[in-house]
């Protein structure tokens, strides 16, 4: 059974994970149309390349979880994801952001089994497994829903390297309670 300290946890990991990717999606295709001579259909190859690598490589991170445990895979996938994000703003050519998405598949498909055996091991018992998900699928949307405008509020005052920054912050700080955490 998940003990009443581990749910605020729960929620700032499952708000902090979700904020480190989601700020990103709302203002990603407007960063690559207006920084490089692409076109829309780049911007869907490069979400392309990002989606099928991060499926691929999902079953590996499964692997890895169970070899390794979860917290360091986690820790893995989201401190690479937080150098993916940093890495956008050096990236000067297209085939640059076709690299970082590439990078940036992989760290994702590290976190996403890492983290739900994190969730899974820290509940317990059946009894309120259903509840427990709920509530870090719930704040995991959410706060991906809420990114969309702050990502449209930061792009539009502050430009696109803030965004870059404040993805990559919300990744380090998640792998840091993530690996500090004796409650998870």
């Amino acid at each position: 059974m998940v003990r009443r300290e581990q749910v605020p946890l729960i929620i700032t990991l499952s708000s902090l994970s979700s904020l480190g990717v989601g700020l990103l999606g709302p203002v990603y295709p407007i960063f690559v149309l207006n920084r490089f001579s692409a076109s829309i259909l780049d911007v869907g190859m490069l979400a392309t390349v990002f989606g099928l690598v991060s499926a691929f490589f999902k079953t590996l991170a499964g692997k890895l979880v169970d070899a390794y445990g979860e917290k360091k895979v986690f820790f893995v996938g989201v401190m690479l994801g937080a150098l993916c994000s940093l890495s956008y703003i050096l990236a000067f050519e297209l085939t640059h952001l076709y690299l970082i998405e590439f990078f940036f598949g992989i760290a994702y498909a590290l976190q996403g089994p890492a983290r739900l055996a994190l969730i899974m091991n820290n509940i317990g018992g059946r009894r309120k497994r259903g509840l427990i998900l709920g509530i870090f699928e719930t704040t995991y949307d959410v706060a991906g829903s809420l990114a969309a405008i702050i990502a449209a509020v930061i792009a539009s005052n502050f430009g696109f390297e803030v965004i870059f920054f404040a993805c990559s912050c919300c990744q380090i700080v998640t792998a840091l309670l993530v690996l500090k955490s004796r409650n998870i």
